[in-house]
């Protein structure tokens, strides 16, 4: 045979040969930069320079602070290349505008999160402002929004017993224990943040799917609602799991304060019209109408003048929270709600960041995002906030507003307006229906609700449509904690299962092509090789999967019944990793082959991937290393010979005529397979 010149290599065998003749790049690069530290400054005894004779490494420079400082503070960049002539206005109209969006619904998700009103705008104060210096998203609202303020409500009213909340005595012991607990969950999700950073557990973003997002916000919206008919009938209930908050409120449909629920629903409609003309005179509004705020001032006004008999929000603080340390006598039980509650609102926040990035093309660092909530969660627990996080409707009209020239300066002007009204506005809000808050909120919910996605689910992929269902279902009956624990434990074991069983295929040669191989089950024309069986498996080998690689196998040499079986090709361009217990599996694979005269061999080999186990276990003592080929055809062209071999040989030994002649170099013949003969 003649020796191939300038050839690619087939086998592991021929790329481990060239493996070890050259050089890898990146081990030269470092040896290199090695050799220049370790031999830079070094000296003989007469006081001359000397290569190589250092009499110890010398470490490359550290990296400067000023350069570690800009790279935890991104403010430090673009503050430095600011354009006011761009950016200055954009951002302030920007920052004006979400203001008037920040000041009712930060009342309103306050009073969702079971506090005080005027919490909602001490949550939307110090956490922008600090987000605008340490956060990679310039058009990001960090502050309020409605899944987190029902998760902290939540986790908070699991983790602690009170017989009242805020919404029935602000000045209660039960009010003020709840506050305290929310604080300190605040700072609990802060330290969480700062070991998700040290990690590196960005990663946990991929680990909640969208339908569990889809399907948890959903079931959030059920709890919202059903925690907010009180306020918009104008009744009392109980506290309790949600059918025991919907008997409460069927025993007390006689009790309803028809003026309540008139303004309810007013402010609702109200809400909604606005919406649609935004929608509909975008482009002639120079900025749009702030519906909520409108409806606030309004009806805030009419309870004032006509002194309708309505449940009021009453007295607000007046100025900033004194900042201070909440007592941490609830911590223990905080922790766990603390650490579903941080996952859950650095994925929620970090999708939305991604969004604006994609829209606005600037990279967000997902690392730096840790530290900016982080920052911002450790200075809110002592500041009044509840746990801040990213509002994706708010940061959409940022950035409608600003477009790409918007900066996070835009926080500065919005944490501006909010410091105004709470110096001088809160006497004000006396008169503000508590109804008025209950609209604001389900005007947001419109968002929220995703039937439609659960619709397209059903008819695209039943998997995602049952993990929908699964954190519906959950978080509407068991709270959003339970809720979104039970669906990230189904994602997980899902995760689970597709590694542990992946698709196994049996493989024909497309008809036309002489290498393209193709499911047999789901192209008929498919065709097998005589006397070759090619074998897929779609996932790396590692213990979880051996066995169901095994029965696979079996599963395919039953349905071939050996007949004239010659050669096992295993496809392994989905194998991209391998473990000690696969090794030894294909080991003893090997041993059985060899006693059954089959051939065993190996195409689309990443060997190279997996050098250093490989080596290390001997595989290739027990497996020759020729026969792991690199490509498919490769392993193809080779089967086809063996088989050709085989066959002389057994007509040989028939006629009792020594095998004359040398192997062909044509391709055996491609025999048509029947339909699902040889299916796994």
């Amino acid at each position: 045979m003649k020796e191939r010149k300038n050839a690619a290599p087939q086998t592991d065998a021929e790329l481990q040969v060239l493996y070890t003749q050259t050089t890898p790049q990146h081990l030269s690069k470092r040896s290199n930069a090695h050799s220049e530290f370790s031999t830079r400054g070094s000296v003989d005894l007469d006081g001359k320079n000397t290569m190589g004779m250092s009499k110890g490494p010398v470490l490359p420079p550290e990296v400067p602070f000023k350069e570690k400082l800009k790279a935890s503070m991104p403010s430090l960049h673009w503050l430095r290349h600011y354009d006011r002539s761009k950016s200055l206005r954009v951002d302030i109209i920007a920052g004006m505008v979400i203001s008037f969006m920040v000041i009712p619904q930060g009342m309103a998700y306050g009073m969702l999160a079971g506090m005080p009103v005027e919490y909602g705008l001490y949550s939307s104060l110090f956490p922008p402002l600090i987000y605008m210096f340490f956060g990679t998203a310039a058009h990001l609202s960090l502050g309020t929004n409605a899944p987190i303020s029902i998760l902290v409500a939540d986790s908070v009213t699991a983790a602690i017993s009170t017989e009242t909340d805020c919404s029935d005595n602000v000045d209660s012991a039960d009010c003020e224990r709840i506050l305290n607990a929310t604080l300190v969950l605040c700072l609990l999700c802060g330290l969480f943040y700062l070991i998700f950073w040290m990690l590196r557990f960005s990663i946990i973003v991929s680990f909640v799917p969208d339908p569990v997002l889809a399907g948890f916000t959903t079931g959030a919206s059920v709890i919202i609602i059903t925690s907010n008919m009180k306020h918009a009938l104008g009744i009392t209930t109980v506290r309790g799991q949600i059918w025991e908050i919907w008997v409460s409120i069927f025993d007390n449909l006689g009790n309803i304060n028809w003026a309540a629920f008139a303004f309810f629903v007013l402010s609702y409609g109200t809400i909604m019209g606005l919406k649609e003309v935004n929608k509909k005179y975008k482009k002639k509004l120079a900025v749009p109408i702030p519906e909520q705020l409108v409806v606030l001032v309004v009806s805030t006004l009419i309870v004032a003048l006509s002194g309708v008999d309505v449940p009021k929000v009453k007295d607000i603080p007046e100025g900033l929270y004194a900042p201070k340390l909440p007592s941490f006598d609830d911590v223990g039980v905080l922790i766990q709600p603390a650490l579903v509650c941080s996952i859950i609102t650095y994925i929620l926040t970090v999708n939305v960041t991604k969004a604006l990035g994609n829209n606005y093309g600037y990279e967000i660092d997902a690392d730096q995002e840790f530290i900016a909530n982080a920052i911002c969660a450790l200075v809110g627990g002592v500041t009044g906030s509840y746990l801040p996080s990213g509002s994706f409707s708010r940061s959409a009209l940022v950035g409608e507003i600003s477009g790409p020239d918007g900066t996070a300066l835009h926080n500065f002007f919005s944490t501006l307006m909010i410091v105004i009204v709470l110096l001088f506005a809160t006497p004000l809000l006396y008169h503000m229906p508590r109804a008025i808050m209950a609209s604001i909120i389900f005007a947001a919910l419109k968002n929220m609700i995703t039937f439609q996605t659960a619709k397209r689910l059903f008819t695209v992929s039943k998997v995602d449509f049952t993990l929908w269902c699964i954190a519906f279902v959950f978080t509407s009956l068991l709270g959003v904690t339970g809720g979104i624990v039970i669906s990230i434990v189904m994602s997980m074991l899902l995760l689970i299962k597709y590694q542990a069983r992946p698709a196994a295929r049996v493989l024909g040669v497309l008809k036309g092509t002489s290498d393209f191989c193709v499911d047999i089950k789901q192209f008929p024309d498919a065709q097998e090789i005589e006397g070759v069986k090619i074998f897929e498996f779609t996932a790396p080998l590692h213990f979880a999967n051996k066995d169901h690689f095994e029965a696979k196998i079996k599963k395919m040499e039953v349905r071939s019944q050996w007949k004239n079986l010659h050669v096992v090709v295993i496809d392994c361009s989905s194998v991209t990793g391998i473990d000690i217990t696969c090794i030894k599996m294909l080991e003893r694979l090997q041993s059985r082959y060899t006693a059954m005269n089959v051939e065993l061999n190996f195409a689309n080999w990443r060997g190279r991937d997996m050098r250093t186990l490989i080596d290390a276990s001997g595989l290739y003592d027990t497996i020759d290393s020729k026969k792991f080929f690199l490509d498919m055809r490769s392993a193809l062209q080779y089967a086809k010979k063996f088989v050709e071999t085989a066959k002389n040989k057994a007509a040989a030994a028939a006629t009792d005529s020594p095998l004359l002649g040398a192997v062909s170099s044509d391709g055996m013949e491609i025999v048509p397979l029947k339909i699902n003969e040889s299916a796994v």
